[in-house]
């Protein structure tokens, strides 16, 4: 049956329907976490909650479902705005340099005389992907004499490239350093902090907000950057609005959680196929995608390790490996 428009707020629900069913999942999955009747208890208005299981639910594992609902969304989004915005069906957000920028940004406070608490670990994890993202636009102005969409991703290489051997070198430098940041660096979600959740909310939202207002410049300058100019756009300011929203995106996750890859590069692709190529939809579907992805694999690997050790990331990669390698081999056939 090919699809239509009112197929897809009919597909749209249904997604939606079964993320919110793996949520009391999400809660009870683990050695570590509250029974099924312990959950049921903390729900009841009686009182007569388990006091131990009420602190596991709501300081442990009501954060960490937050932290993987908010960052799949970001991540999902971010890599939709970056495919589309470069033309790029193997963009991601991961690729521009954010990731490796906010790891060298951490390790640096590390060695610092600085105290690494939460606030100041995702300040300075959001300053380093901002500093990346600007480095990556000044190089690719000198380079090219303009700021072109198809330069993005290769300078961003570069960038990615130098900032993660600075990072090895200040790691080598302070082993205490390498030994605080390890499960960051690998994307793990076992380390959330709760005061961190109000700047990780507020910045998604804003992100997502200014994704949807992005829609129809977007578009217009999807139709070539002389169209856009003749329709009344200016393809630079786009540019610079959409990266900036990318950045927002990015970086609030990487700074909570870490690089979390494939969520950008393999969501985007699953939302095309689930509901539409209209770039709102497309939007719409990578960010409940993105949740609803990140959501199965952080309870994949609470139910898996016993200990939670195993990051999110190790189960996403088993899947965006063979999408990616997928993705090279239909694109090499086509051309």
């Amino acid at each position: 049956m090919q699809l239509t428009e009112k197929h897809l707020p009919v597909r749209l629900i249904t997604g939606i329907a079964i993320a919110l069913a793996l949520l009391p999942a999400a809660l009870v999955t683990g050695d570590s976490g509250p029974t099924p009747e312990q959950l049921w208890q903390w729900l009841l208005p009686s009182g007569n909650a388990d006091p131990v299981a009420t602190l596991i639910i709501t300081e442990l594992r009501i954060p960490r479902l937050q932290t993987a609902i908010l960052t799949g969304a970001a991540l999902g989004c971010a890599g939709c705005l970056l495919q589309r915005l470069t033309r790029n069906s193997l963009a991601s957000p991961g690729l521009i340099g954010l990731n490796q920028g906010a790891a060298l940004a951490l390790a640096l406070l590390l060695i610092s005389p600085l105290p690494f608490s939460p606030v100041l670990s995702f300040i300075a994890a959001f300053s380093g992907a901002t500093l990346a993202m600007l480095a990556v636009f000044v190089i690719v102005r000198l380079a090219t004499g303009a700021l072109a969409t198809d330069s993005l991703l290769l300078f961003g290489a570069l960038i990615s490239t130098l900032f993660a051997a600075l990072t090895s070198l200040a790691l080598i430098l302070d082993q205490h350093a390498l030994d605080a940041i390890r499960f960051w660096l690998a994307g793990s979600l076992s380390g959330v902090n709760p005061q961190t959740l109000p700047w990780l909310a507020a910045q998604v939202i804003a992100g997502i907000l200014l994704a949807f207002s992005l829609c129809r410049p977007l578009q217009l300058l999807e139709t070539g950057q002389e169209t856009a100019r003749g329709l009344g756009a200016n393809p630079t300011h786009i540019l610079l609005l959409v990266s900036a929203t990318v950045l927002l995106l990015t970086a609030a996750a990487v700074a909570v959680c870490g690089p979390i890859m494939f969520i950008g590069l393999v969501v985007p692709h699953l939302a095309r196929l689930w509901l539409s190529e209209q770039l709102s939809w497309h939007l719409t579907g990578s960010i409940v995608l993105g949740a609803l992805l990140l959501l199965l694999a952080d309870t994949g690997v609470q139910w898996l390790d016993a200990s939670d050790r195993l990051p999110p990331s190790t189960v996403l990669a088993a899947v965006g490996v063979p999408w990616f390698i997928w993705q090279i081999r239909q694109k090499y056939r086509v051309s």
